[in-house]
């Protein structure tokens, strides 16, 4: 082993060692997760999802002490993200963020895992893609899927940086190891208000039991569209999406609304030469109108967009794709819409 190779290897045990000082293992009545301390007042954040439906949560530190959680405090609904408190904060140090800078596609990540009844585990992957879902989210791709339980690990890079949060994630049905950046992390714990309790956490699991209604249409809908005309569309819709969604999340119920049905309406007047569009936005605009409120509204619409989305993506895939130029990279992928 040379001398590079030593030093390499030092450096990633002591980041190692160092990062499973502040692991907590989150057992939640059947499964686990993983959080990490980022504060010296015992505050611990994790992925969201993981902790949605906890009734109990019971940390377990690195030194075996078993503490209940019973205060939250924030989420952040958009990027899956959950702070919770400890209960004894002065009993595992806060894990330094690293910078908010990017890895690059190909860097070598390491994700830290923590485990009962035995040492944290390290898995090393590689950032297959860096993903831009708008000016709210820009998201690590891995190379690899990740276990469930691997949700809320830290990520670490090269020199042993915490660079985000591990996520076990599904996207169009496919599984997907994703990492949510340090950048959305930090700025948690200055603005989280009073600690809360465990109902905290149940907002989003209440939301998502809606029953959603998307149209199953047929390709035939967009028969006659000009491809122009059909990518307009979906640009159209999926900008409308990427706005209001996240309008939604932060409590502007109304303002998504108006927003998807202004977009309904523009399509409507502008798109003569797509009648199917129009005559399925029209229905999604009638079945509003026998709607009071406004959040049943607004999934209306988002039904009535999602359905359009499918239709148009069936519809892409039935075509024959032109041959790419080789100098040209393939187009980004979008999650979490």
């Amino acid at each position: 082993m040379s001398d590079d190779d030593e030093a390499r290897c030092a450096r990633a045990e002591e980041a190692l060692r160092r990062t499973s000082a502040s692991l907590v293992l989150l057992e939640l009545g059947g499964h686990t997760a993983t959080g990490f301390v980022i504060s010296s007042e015992g505050h611990v954040v994790t992925s969201l999802h993981a902790v949605a439906s906890a009734r109990a949560i019971t940390a377990v530190l690195p030194d075996g002490l078993r503490s209940p959680v019973v205060q939250v405090a924030t989420v952040d609904e958009r990027r899956d993200l959950a702070v919770l408190c400890l209960s004894v904060p002065d009993l595992v140090p806060a894990l330094p963020l690293g910078p908010a800078t990017l890895p690059r596609e190909g860097e070598a990540l390491h994700v830290v895992q923590a485990h009962a009844g035995r040492s944290p585990q390290a898995r090393e992957l590689e950032v297959r893609a860096v993903q831009v879902l708008g000016d709210w989210l820009t998201l690590l791709e891995l190379s690899r899927t990740l276990p469930e339980n691997a949700s809320g690990s830290p990520v670490l890079d090269a020199h042993g940086q915490v660079v985000g949060l591990a996520t076990a994630a599904l996207a169009n049905g496919r599984a997907l190891g994703l990492v949510i950046p340090v950048r959305y992390i930090t700025p948690l714990l200055k603005t989280s208000g009073p600690p809360g309790p465990l109902s905290a956490l149940d907002a989003p699991r209440q939301r998502a039991a809606r029953v959603r209604h998307v149209p199953q249409h047929p390709v035939g809908l967009l028969e006659g569209c000009a491809t122009p005309a059909v990518e307009s569309v979906a640009a159209l819709l999926g900008q409308a999406i990427n706005v209001g969604a996240p309008a939604y999340n932060r409590g502007d119920v109304e303002g998504c609304y108006r927003l998807y049905a202004h977009t309904a309406e523009q399509l409507i007047d502008e798109r003569d030469d797509c009648p199917g569009v129009q005559r399925a936005l029209r229905d999604g605009l009638l079945r509003c109108e026998n709607l009071k409120d406004a959040e049943d509204r607004a999934w209306a619409l988002r039904d009535t967009f999602d359905g359009l989305m499918d239709v148009i993506g069936r519809w892409r895939q039935s075509r024959p794709a032109p041959p790419a130029p080789a100098s040209k990279r393939p187009p980004p992928k979008t999650y979490l819409n």
